[in-house]
């Protein structure tokens, strides 16, 4: 009889966790916390098709951006704060961070009138590169000619890390595709000519 009652007790125990599981997981998805629709959501938040941009303003007698020694538009360019203790990033800030990057290069945002994206701070600074090529899709296959070039990889801007992406347009069809840079290489990639 004694085990009985403690039978009964850990089946209507169990019930009552059982319910309030039941209960937190429906109120959770109803809030909106299920992490997996969040990230999928953000990845279609983050997704640029180059072949449906406008094409830049004409050219101006500034400066000129070239990327390998092609004449170059900036028609995209992706800022990402890295780790979550970063203080935010504005649209605002994006040309002095580019010219953190490389001297020059924020002028070009004035010039060609890029599209500008904040994303969302990201814990890998490795994974930024791929994540950047996948979100940001060329009408051209990898390894054919193209007239588009993405760069991506950190920086150092206001003596702080900064993941950054760019796509530009050049003038001619190139081979150069798709560079994942470390935060030395962008002055070798990149330069502006007065």
């Amino acid at each position: 009889m004694f085990g009985l009652e403690i039978r009964e007790l850990l089946i209507a125990g169990g019930a009552v966790l059982l319910g309030l599981m039941i209960v937190v997981l429906f109120l959770k998805s109803l809030l909106g916390g299920g992490r997996k629709r969040g990230k999928v959501k953000k990845a279609a938040e983050l997704r640029e098709f180059l072949d449906e941009y406008p094409p830049p303003p004409p050219p101006g007698r500034g400066s000129r951006l070239w990327v390998d020694g092609v004449p170059a538009r900036l028609r995209l360019v992706v800022v990402v704060p890295t780790g979550m203790q970063q203080e935010p990033i504005t649209a605002d800030d994006v040309p002095e961070l580019l010219n953190a990057v490389l001297r020059g290069l924020g002028g070009c945002v004035a010039a060609d009138k890029p599209r500008i994206r904040v994303w969302p701070p990201q814990l890998s600074v490795a994974g930024f590169a791929p994540t950047f090529f996948r979100n940001v899709e060329s009408p051209d296959a990898d390894g054919d000619p193209s007239i588009w070039v993405r760069l991506a990889g950190p920086a150092k801007a206001r003596g702080k890390p900064v993941l950054v992406g760019l796509a530009l347009l050049t003038e001619e069809e190139t081979d150069i595709g798709s560079l994942a840079l470390e935060p030395n290489e962008w002055v070798h990639h990149l330069s502006i000519e007065k």
